[in-house]
């Protein structure tokens, strides 16, 4: 019997009222944290064959799932997952996909202490930089807040050091040039692993031409609880990866870096999470001196 996982909070859709048009009846067995509604499920189509799917609803107008859908029609030489239906409910579009098996690199390198790491981060950097081959004609990929240079008037009470990196972010802020098309949401969260090798690309839905220093720096971004990408050497691992496909600009990913960095420790200052917010005032601090490992 499949173990239903409880909710890790409420949806903004009522599933009670999705009729789906190929699948009779399913049931949710758990709930992904995800920025949108995720559900995965097991069911059946209407064909009378078992499936185990993933349903994706809205939870605001910062989803892009028309975007998503396109792409995942488009991308052919990718494992991505394959799009069963669409459709809307209580004005939130929905997407039913098929489940694509893998886990995260967070689960493999927690289960294998000895694990080569540096094997898959080279694997990681790599399949980056063949997505940013793609030829497509496409939309300017959705930006989000925290490409730009943190606001005082966002993030309140900054102190010397804040406001030092602040500076040095403003003063030496690159030309930001939308020319490559980009995943626009490659961390390591999305990406799912199978013997030895990627076997999922997920969410999409912010893909599009955009800036690829931009696209490279969201993956290497250390987020909390994350045990990996905590170091130069790790970031080393990703971009000799990405490197042997494709190039990118030092100064430009340096300065992406620091500045998403920069991010996320202020978005955790008061969470009490000491160790983290020393891992990313180190990594700043490296980056910003060019220090390497």
């Amino acid at each position: 019997m499949t173990k239903i996982q409880a909710k890790w909070r409420e949806s903004k859709i009522d599933l009670s009222k999705l009729n789906l048009k190929t699948i009779r009846e399913y049931k949710v067995i758990s709930y992904p944290p995800a920025g949108n509604d995720v559900f995965d499920c097991i069911g059946t189509l209407n064909s009378g064959e078992s499936i185990n799917f993933v349903l994706k609803s809205e939870r605001g107008t910062f989803a892009n799932f028309d975007n998503e859908i396109k792409v995942l029609q488009a991308i052919k030489k990718f494992p991505v997952p394959k799009v069963i239906e669409t459709g809307k409910i209580d004005n939130f579009t929905y997407i039913v996909m098929n489940k694509m098996d893998g886990e995260k690199l967070s689960g493999l390198f927690e289960e294998n202490k000895n694990v080569d790491r540096t094997k898959y981060l080279f694997l990681y950097g790599q399949e980056l930089a063949k997505i940013h081959k793609i030829k497509l004609d496409w939309s300017i990929a959705k930006q989000r807040d925290i490409n730009d240079i943190p606001k005082s008037s966002v993030y309140k009470n900054l102190d010397n050091w804040e406001n030092e990196i602040i500076r040095y972010l403003e003063e030496t802020m690159p030309k930001i040039i939308m020319d490559t098309f980009i995943h626009g949401d490659f961390h390591y969260g999305n990406i799912l692993w199978k013997n030895n090798k990627i076997s999922a690309i997920l969410d999409w839905e912010y893909s599009g031409i955009g800036f690829k220093e931009q696209d490279i720096a969201w993956a290497l971004i250390l987020r909390p609880g994350q045990e990996f990408m905590d170091n130069v050497s790790d970031y080393n691992c990703f971009l000799n990866g990405y490197n042997s496909v494709n190039d990118f600009d030092y100064i430009k990913l340096k300065w992406c870096l620091i500045n998403g960095l920069l991010h996320f420790y202020l978005m955790n200052k008061n969470k009490n999470d000491d160790k983290y917010l020393l891992k990313l005032q180190n990594l700043i601090n490296r980056l910003k001196n060019d220090i390497v490992e």
